[in-house]
């Protein structure tokens, strides 16, 4: 704390910018969008999410819930009418593609850096 009053901030690394910020994934039909904060991984409204799940998948009720609560059929697609927030880019990515994922690979920026070389990788 002392270290910051004197403007070192030890703990700092760099975030993205605003324009840098969002993230994408894709497959399974699922196009989605989003953006990772301190609150967790928020997918955002537009975002195309996976119709369908995968037999192995092991949230399958509360992703229904969810769906009817933040998506909607539009063109044959389920696409998100607002935003929803994750804990995890995990459990964000797992709800886009209707499979098991891990999202801090899942989730990559317009360049295809992931989560993780972004976020992670840069803290070691």
């Amino acid at each position: 704390m002392l270290a910051s009053f004197f403007g070192y901030n030890i703990f700092e690394y760099t975030q993205p910018k605003t324009t840098e910020s969002l993230f994408y994934t894709k497959g399974r039909g699922c196009e989605a969008k989003g953006i990772y904060s301190s609150n967790g991984f928020t997918v955002l409204k537009g975002s195309v999410i996976a119709q369908s799940t995968t037999p192995s998948f092991v949230w399958k009720e509360k992703r229904e819930k969810l769906l009817q609560e933040y998506a909607e059929i539009k063109d044959d697609k389920l696409v998100m009418n607002s935003d929803k927030t994750f804990s995890t880019p995990s459990a964000a990515a797992d709800f886009c593609i209707g499979r098991a994922a891990n999202g801090w690979l899942e989730w990559k920026d317009k360049d295809g850096r992931t989560l993780d070389s972004i976020y992670r990788k840069q803290l070691e």
